[in-house]
Parts: C-alpha cells; sequence; structure tokens
C-alpha cells in the first residue's frame, strides 16, 4: 500500500469513530452561567393585540420559547364574560383561544390572563397579560381601579370577582351577566380596562360556583356605594391614590399608612342567613347526638324523640344562641345501639318565606370500633380544668369532661390556702354551668397575692359513662394587679356607640369594651406583649359587629384599626390618644401577609 493510500485509509477509519461517538453523545444544555429570569416574549398575535372591527371566533399569540399555563381554569376570564368559556390551548409555542359564541356588535373584549403563562424551565411568568380587540370601529380605552377588602378585618380579598353592570337594577347580579369583569390581584386591588363611558353599578363576589352571579347564601359579596358614571375625563388613566399607593417594587420602609388603590373601595361581607331549616344531625359517637339550625330558636320550637326509646334514656342541652342541641345517651341499651331514629320537629321557612313548624324523620347510624362499656375507665388526662401555676385575679375554677359529669365528690376533694407557711382550708362548693353538661365550677373566692393546694383524690370526677379522674394536686398562686399591664385608650373624632376590641397574636380579640365615643376604652389586667386596637362603629347599637344586606343593600359596619401595636408592659399603664374619625382604615404592616399563588 503507498502512504497515499494509507493516509486516505487512516482518516477514513478517524472519521467512522467520530461519527460513531457524535453519535451516542448525549445532548445537554450547557452546564453553568446565570439562572433565566427573563419572562416569555410575544413575536406575534394573530389577528394583533388591539385589532378593531375584529370578526374572527380565534386569536392566536406566539411566543420566543415554549410556555405552560399555571391555573389556567381559575385565572383566566373574559371581560364583558361570554356565556361559555372559551378553549385554551397549547400548540408548540403558540397560544390558541378560540370560541363559537357570536359576540356583540361594537363591544371591546378584554382576555385576561393574569400570571398564567410562564416559560417552560424557570415559570418566569407574563404579568398582567391582556388581549384586547373591538368588534367595532373604536378601542374603549376607560378603567376603573379599586381595591376590595373584608369588611370584618380589612384583610385583601383577592379570592373576589369584581363585576360591572350597565344595568342599574338591584337585582342584576342576581339574573344577569356582568358587562365587565375582573379578578384582584393578591393586594386586593384591581383594575377593569377598555371600558366604554356610561352609568355602572360595582359589586363583587366570591362566585363559588362559577357562574359570575351572586346566588348562593354562601357567597360573600360587596357593592359600591353610588353609582359609577364613567367618562374620559375622569377614568382616562389608572385612578391611583398616590399618597396610599406604592407599587410591589417600592421599598418596605416606603409603604403608607392606609392600603388603598384606586377610587373604589368594596368592603365583602357574608349575609345572615334568612332562612330556617335543619343544617345537620349526626351522631359521631355512641353517646351523643347532635342537631344543627340554620338560624337562633327558642328552645320550644324545637323537640326530638327517639324511636321506640324511652326519654328517660337520654338528656338534652342546647348552646347559647340555640342553635345547636346535643342529646346525651344514658341507658346503656340504647348507647350499645349501631342505628337510632330521631323523630325532630324544628321551625322551618317554607318556600313562600312564611316560617312554620316541620317535622321530620332522622337516621342516624355510628359503628363502635369495639366494645367500650362494662367496666370504668381511669384516665387522669380525660378531665381538663383551668387552673395552673399563676390564676388570673377573678377567676372562677372550673372542670369540664368529655360527656356530661356527674357531681363531683367533694369528700375527695380539699382545697387549702397557705399563710406565712401554713395551710388553711378553704370551704367551697361545686355548681353544674347552666348549658354545658360537662362542666362544673369551684365556688370560691380566690385571694390575689396567695398560694393555694388543690388536692383530688381518685374518683373526684367521673362521667355518665363512667370515666374517673386519677389522684392530682394543684399547687397554684394568685396573682396580682402588679403582675399585670394596663390599657386605656382615649377616642376622638366620631360621636356615637363603638366597640373597642384589644386583639393579641392573629388578630384574636384578648377584651372587648362598649363606650360611647368620645370616651375612653380601659383594659386591665393585661399581660405582657404586643397588642392592636380595633373599633367597631355599632351604629344599631346592639354591641356586636352588624353584616350588610342585599336586600336592600346595606353596608356592614364600618371597622378601623390603631396604627401600629401597642408594647403592653408590667406594672404599667399606656395611655393612648386615637382619633377614630377616619373609617375603614388599617395599617399596611397589620395586614396578613398572602401568600403568592404558584
Amino acid at each position: 500500500m503507498d502512504l497515499k493510500s494509507y493516509i486516505a485509509n487512516r482518516v477514513g477509519v478517524a472519521a467512522v469513530v467520530l461519527l460513531a461517538g457524535a453519535a451516542c453523545a448525549k445532548i445537554s444544555a450547557p452546564s453553568g452561567g446565570p439562572r433565566d429570569t427573563d419572562p416569555p416574549v410575544i413575536l406575534k398575535s394573530q389577528p394583533e393585540n388591539s385589532t378593531v372591527m375584529f370578526t374572527a371566533k380565534s386569536f392566536t399569540v406566539t411566543f420566543d420559547e415554549y410556555v405552560v399555563l399555571d391555573k389556567i381554569t381559575d385565572k383566566f376570564m373574559v371581560s364583558p364574560p361570554l356565556a361559555t368559556k372559551p378553549v385554551v390551548k397549547l400548540k408548540g409555542r403558540e397560544l390558541v383561544v378560540s370560541w363559537d359564541e357570536e359576540l356583540a356588535d361594537s363591544t371591546t373584549y378584554t382576555f385576561y390572563f393574569q400570571d398564567a403563562i410562564r416559560d417552560n424551565n424557570e415559570s418566569n411568568l407574563i404579568p398582567n397579560y391582556q388581549y384586547v380587540f373591538s368588534t367595532g370601529p373604536v378601542l374603549d380605552s376607560l378603567t376603573v381601579t379599586g381595591n376590595v377588602f373584608n369588611a370584618s378585618d380589612l384583610e385583601t380579598a383577592p379570592e373576589m370577582l369584581v363585576m360591572m353592570y350597565s344595568n342599574l337594577s338591584d337585582t342584576a347580579p342576581r339574573t344577569l351577566l356582568p358587562a365587565y369583569i375582573s379578578r384582584p390581584d393578591l393586594s386586593g386591588g384591581f383594575a377593569i380596562s377598555n371600558v366604554r363611558p356610561g352609568r355602572y353599578r360595582i359589586f363583587a363576589v366570591n362566585d363559588l360556583n362559577g357562574n359570575k352571579k351572586y346566588d348562593l347564601e354562601n357567597e360573600r359579596f360587596a357593592f359600591g356605594d353610588s353609582i359609577l358614571v364613567i367618562t374620559p375625563g375622569d377614568y382616562s388613566k389608572y385612578d391611583i391614590d398616590s399618597i396610599s399607593y406604592l407599587p410591589p417594587a417600592a421599598p418596605e420602609s416606603a409603604k403608607p399608612a392606609i392600603y388603598t388603590y384606586g377610587r373604589h373601595r368594596l368592603f365583602a361581607f357574608l349575609v345572615d342567613p334568612s332562612k330556617q331549616y335543619l343544617k345537620f344531625a349526626e351522631r359521631k359517637s355512641s353517646g351523643s347526638v347532635s342537631f344543627g339550625l340554620a338560624l337562633p330558636s327558642d328552645t320550644s320550637d324545637f323537640s326530638v324523640r327517639l324511636t321506640d326509646v324511652p326519654p328517660e334514656a337520654w338528656i338534652m342541652e342546647n348552646n347559647v344562641k340555640r342553635d345547636t342541641f346535643r342529646l346525651w345517651i344514658t341507658a346503656d341499651s340504647v348507647y350499645n345501639l349501631d342505628f337510632l331514629e330521631a323523630l325532630v320537629t324544628y321551625p322551618f321557612t317554607d318556600s313562600t318565606g312564611t316560617d312554620i313548624t316541620r317535622t321530620d324523620t332522622v337516621s342516624l347510624r355510628f359503628q363502635k370500633p369495639a366494645p367500650t362499656r362494662g367496666t370504668p375507665r381511669r384516665t387522669g388526662g380525660f378531665f381538663r380544668t383551668n387552673l395552673n401555676n399563676r390564676v388570673r385575679p377573678g377567676t372562677l375554677p372550673w372542670f369540664a369532661g368529655q360527656a356530661p359529669m356527674n357531681r363531683p365528690d367533694s369528700s375527695k376533694i380539699i382545697l387549702k390556702k397557705i399563710i406565712d407557711s401554713v395551710a388553711v382550708n378553704v370551704p367551697f362548693t361545686f355548681q353544674r354551668d347552666s348549658l354545658d353538661l360537662r362542666r362544673y365550677y369551684l365556688n370560691v373566692t380566690l385571694l390575689p397575692g396567695v398560694s393555694y393546694t388543690l388536692s383530688c383524690a381518685d374518683s373526684s370526677f367521673s362521667d355518665i359513662y363512667g370515666s374517673y379522674s386519677d389522684s392530682t394536686v394543684y399547687k397554684f398562686t394568685v396573682a396580682t394587679g402588679e403582675d399585670y399591664g394596663n390599657v386605656m385608650a382615649s377616642l376622638t373624632g366620631y360621636e356615637g356607640d363603638v366597640i373597642v376590641q384589644l386583639l393579641g397574636d392573629r388578630e384574636k380579640v384578648v377584651k372587648e369594651v362598649f363606650i360611647t365615643s368620645p370616651g375612653k376604652a380601659v383594659f386591665d389586667l393585661i399581660d405582657k406583649g404586643k397588642y392592636r386596637l380595633k373599633v367597631i362603629y355599632d351604629t344599631d347599637g346592639n354591641r356586636a359587629w352588624t353584616t350588610g344586606s342585599y336586600t336592600p343593600l346595606a353596608a356592614p359596619e364600618a371597622v378601623t384599626f390603631y396604627d401600629g401595636e401597642l408594647d403592653v408592659k408590667i406594672n404599667w399603664e399606656l395611655e393612648q390618644d386615637w382619633d377614630i374619625s377616619l373609617k375603614n382604615k388599617k395599617d399596611v404592616s397589620l395586614r396578613s401577609k398572602p401568600e403568592p399563588k404558584r
């Protein structure tokens, strides 16, 4: 073989090896480099976005990369809404939206995607993407902005739908689709774009059944307090209250005291039930059967009879509102039955709105996991008490079980107070709670600054099902006023009845007082810690927050929050002046921070 032939042969072999290696190599993206943070880029839309004289039944949006649709069913909306939701599909790098419904003449349609469109790799989103067109020669361009709050606590309500109606009838939210629709973002702020001039009413609803109407009693509802007159002069741009709104990118220190967005603020509430009915009937254990009514009722309006069971085989109790009733089975023969039948007589609102008395037969089943009766059950943790190492002055000790209690055996219980290291017996009595058969109070006056020992021998407490307490000794000291702080809020700027609430962690009501403003709200014996203040403007004088109504349209009672927190210290009185002239106000820093939706 000559040199030329040898070289050619070797080159051919090398080429084959290289091609084979290339064929076997795994194709992958290069490692390293900065993380992609750019959202998808729209290359084109067909027809173009903002087209007028639109006649198609679909549109296509092409991106520079593959995208995914995140919770598109929840986030995608059309305004004005269509009777049937359009079909949204991905085809390669294209988003295709199509529909069969005939569109209204000379109408601007806005297809809201919110943040549903994201890239396939890093989930970078296109914020608030909208596709807009008009079936007429003009593209409507006015914008209505606002915010939706929960009326009771002024937290934002991003789960609501905001709806605008050109039909000004009060019944429109129940019977008609809105002229425009939008959904608030996580801040509760909303913007309804591409609105034509006109007169509108604005509402909001958490649309539980997805029909874009307010037609369920358990849907929360909000309404604007006046008719909106939309004109180019007032609504030609985003109407943002510059003193109280800052973009999300603004530094934390720059956040305003009042969290609002735009001019229209809606306060969502749940209408009190208006119809009476039997809400539930259940048997969750062998020994108890529970019934619930939709509305409070007199006990005389409610009765139960267990079929083939004598009335002495059970006892009944009810709560303060008299909308919940519980039967406790006392007879072994009934307790052990897997099936019970109850004849329940209760107040009921019929189809004409008339309150009548109705009787139903209810079947109640409970399958016991294993026989548990026959011998007493002993468990030291079965009975509860409010006694601990330090007891607040004025506390009335109580003991409670998981079933109706027998009267405690006082002969097995000794209460002593310790004075100068000498134990002195203290007399006491027991009294059953007037509403709760499972609770007994220890009637005794406990002296501040004094230490006590309560010795409970074995079986001091028992219930009707044979559970007994173990022997226990409670050692506790009654605190004094010096162990707590006091708060006094001096209210000005409003004349009328108010409820002032002192709020702890997660806005739990620690104490509340009813006063007439201007006046002083005093909270004593407060534990050391951080607290907030809230006012309810009690316009109806019922000493409770009153929700709104739909028919007639009535707003819920306004509330407001004190800016900032109160730092309560031990043995210290904190005095705070508070101007409550501005209603429905809440500092941004006091709001619960919503979790970002993915």
